[in-house]
């Protein structure tokens, strides 16, 4: 499971608490994969009881106790047997295409709308999270000083730029498509 695997991998980096790792999922990977405090609690549960993760209570100086996690060396070999193998395709749900899959009582305009919007959504996606993700990505590398970590963050983040550039030409092609759509038929 990714969540599970994720928690493993910023394990390695070093001991953390699940308020640590909640905060390093936002900063880091939330340009393509997002994580609840709750699932990642119960996560660390799970990893827990299968021996991938142990845990120690840090006392707090006038603050409440914390609990935190370090991977086990079961933890480390889990993790590197799933880095290294291949994953099945993951066929994405596009709630938005059910839209215009059903969009046939709808007027080109009315469906160009929905193609507009969608453009937008992207583009502010676009300027604000994964602008974001890249600062994230500068700092944190540079910090770190391994340039291959680096480099695979990076990696991850040019493949969200394409993705959406890619939907975004899509968009702006097909708007002209619609444009040419057949009237709507409307039911007798």
């Amino acid at each position: 499971m990714p969540l599970t695997h994720a928690i493993l991998g910023f394990l390695e980096y070093q001991p953390m608490t699940g308020y640590d790792l909640k905060k390093l999922f936002n900063q880091s990977v939330a340009h393509f994969w997002s994580a609840t405090q709750s699932h990642i609690y119960k996560a660390l549960e799970n990893l827990e009881k299968d021996g991938f993760v142990e845990s120690q209570i840090i006392q707090g100086e006038g603050k409440p106790n914390r609990k935190q996690y370090q991977i086990t060396e079961a933890g480390s070999a889990e993790l590197h047997r799933w880095v290294s193998t291949p994953l099945p395709l993951e066929i994405q749900r596009q709630a938005w295409l059910i839209q215009v899959f059903f969009a046939h009582g709808h007027t080109n305009d009315e469906v160009i709308f929905l193609f507009e919007k969608r453009i937008q959504a992207i583009e502010v996606y676009q300027a604000q999270s994964l602008s974001a993700a890249q600062t994230y990505i500068e700092e944190n590398a540079k910090q770190v000083g391994i340039e291959r970590l680096g480099a695979l963050w990076q990696l991850t983040l040019d493949y969200g730029n394409e993705y959406y550039a890619n939907e975004v030409a899509w968009l702006k092609k097909t708007i002209a498509r619609i444009r040419n759509l057949p009237p709507m038929v409307l039911p007798e």
